[in-house]
């Protein structure tokens, strides 16, 4: 009877462990990440080295510090742009800017500390590109610029996915049983669209019913998105096709915002150029 129960608890113990991993794993791919290792001229690891970021739009900070290998590591970051400062005693301040990251990216930033007098600070302004080490996913990320200037029908910004190589728009008939005219179904290298996984801010983005992805948010609410073709690690989960990881805007520093109108209209139609009236529509065959 007791090993009944016992075989009953670990069940349900490693059921609700199960439930919890999508969620954490959705989480991670929908942040940033930042991590690196701190060394001396010598090229011995700075144990304890204290590390500062900071986001330069919302001037919100992190903090973390190096382990004996002097790695550090600061996770679940928003998509920005960051200012990076290491300190310890007896070595100058290092100071870095222009830090860009995006919305999935590991990215990895090495420190080399200088022995200085007192007071005195190393400050680095080059905006170099951050290196992945660890990712050997084929990605493509989808920044703010481009979905606010290239043109797109019915303002689906999902559509900028099939500027990805291996991206097509998915035919019904094999996605799903169901059609929504709402959104644009999306094949990763040819498989079903309803294979995906679309997430916003980390929240699971998929139609229980259908099993392709909701009507896509406001184009004016999205900062970027990441579109993952294939070679993507275990935390996305059970994506056989694609991934779409989706940002949504925040706030910053500085007071902003916009208004835009969205309508159709034959009235504001070019007037046909085979029509012989000053009519705008299209003139109706008889």
């Amino acid at each position: 009877m007791r090993l009944r129960f016992f075989c009953c608890v670990l069940v349900v113990l490693m059921s609700a462990s199960l439930l919890t991993l999508p969620a954490s794993g959705q989480a991670t791919v929908s942040f940033a990440q930042l991590n690196g290792t701190v060394l001396d001229e010598g090229g011995r690891a700075v144990v304890k080295a204290v590390i500062n970021l900071r986001e330069l739009d919302t001037n919100q900070s992190f903090t973390a510090s190096t382990n004996d290998a002097g790695f550090y590591v600061i996770p679940a970051l928003s998509p920005g742009r960051y200012e990076l400062s290491v300190s310890y005693t007896g070595f100058g301040k290092y100071t870095q800017s222009g830090i860009v990251l995006s919305v999935g990216q590991t990215a990895n930033v090495n420190i080399t500390l200088k022995v200085a007098a007192k007071g005195e600070v190393v400050t680095v302004t080059t905006e170099a590109p951050t290196v992945e080490a660890t990712r050997t996913e084929i990605s493509n990320v989808i920044d703010t610029r481009q979905i606010q200037n290239l043109p797109v029908s019915g303002r689906l910004f999902t559509d900028f996915a099939l500027l990805t190589p291996g991206v097509a728009t998915g035919r019904t008939s094999i996605g799903t049983t169901f059609t929504e005219f709402e959104i644009t179904q999306i094949s990763f290298g040819g498989q079903r669209s309803f294979s995906n996984i679309i997430t916003v801010d980390g929240a699971d983005f998929i139609n229980s019913q259908t099993g392709v992805q909701r009507a896509t948010p406001p184009q004016e609410s999205v900062q970027e998105f990441r579109v993952v073709n294939n070679s993507f690690g275990n935390e996305s989960g059970r994506a056989l096709g694609g991934i779409v990881n989706v940002v949504t805007k925040s706030g910053t520093n500085s007071f902003h915002g916009n208004a835009f109108e969205f309508v159709r209209n034959a009235q504001f139609n070019a007037r046909n150029f085979f029509g012989r009236s000053s009519n705008r529509a299209s003139p109706r065959a008889d």
